[in-house]
């Protein structure tokens, strides 16, 4: 099996959603994909077998549930992202599960749900808070535009520091380099909120897809009502690429 692929995390069901964003990445990359169970009832083979019918490609599968291990089992198979489908079928509908199993996660992962309309990259909104690890994001942004031609809209936060600003001006250096097409939005919220303004007003950008972080460290009032990357994958009508916020746990995808 070859390394490098796009992960989709399954049950017992194919999601077609997930999929569909699978598809589409692995094609612009030119990478394979791979179905890791994340329960004890998945036919992983015969799962394979219908993901391959649905998508045309030849879909990989590892056997078993790694839920326990996920992050290390896909740190062993060097996996270029996963992919999560948000349905009504357990554990999907679980998002905090879902968020847990991907805490020490080195790669992306998205967040798709099964009502979405058809996945496109056309233009991707990146908000940026005034955290130093935001830079990342310019890095998975510039891949859009390079493999999808996606319009980059950067949304730095509306603070009185100038952290965001000056991560915006490096994300657009790094755009520019390779001639990227990318335009700045004006913010009306500060680093706390500027990531769920931007994916409650997608559709105002007509955006669609976003990239944001998942919080650092989980506090009390996180542990009690859930962390904000829980809220902002509940209110999104987008798909949503989420980065680990620790400068050493990327691999990068392209």
């Amino acid at each position: 099996m070859s390394k490098d692929q796009i992960f989709v995390a399954v049950s017992d069901f194919v999601p077609q959603k997930a999929l569909e964003y699978a598809q589409k990445t692995a094609l612009a990359y030119e990478k394979e994909i791979c179905l890791i169970p994340i329960t004890d009832n998945s036919p992983a083979e015969t799962l394979a077998q219908k993901c391959s019918e649905a998508t045309g490609m030849k879909v990989n599968f590892l056997e078993g549930n790694h839920a326990a291990l996920f992050s290390e089992t896909l740190e062993k198979e060097e996996a270029a992202m996963v992919v999560f489908e948000v349905s009504d079928k357990k554990p999907f509908s679980n998002i905090s599960y879902l968020l847990k199993i991907s805490r020490d996660l080195r790669i992306p992962y998205i967040f798709v749900k099964t009502n979405f309309p058809e996945i496109k990259f056309h233009r991707v909104i990146v908000p940026i808070t005034f955290l130093t690890e935001e830079r990342e994001k310019g890095m998975f942004a510039s891949a859009f535009g390079r493999f999808f031609k996606s319009e980059i809209l950067l949304m730095p936060a509306k603070d009185y520091g100038s952290k965001a600003a000056a991560t915006c001006r490096s994300i657009k250096q790094l755009l520019n380099k390779h001639d990227l097409n990318h335009s700045e939005l004006t913010a009306q919220k500060d680093s706390y909120k500027v990531e769920m303004d931007a994916v409650v007003k997608a559709k105002i950008f007509d955006a669609d897809i976003a990239i944001i972080t998942a919080s650092r460290e989980y506090g009390l009032d996180d542990i009690i009502f859930g962390p904000k990357e829980l809220h902002i994958i509940k209110k999104s009508e987008i798909p949503l690429m989420v980065l680990n916020p620790r400068g050493d746990l990327y691999v990068l995808c392209y």
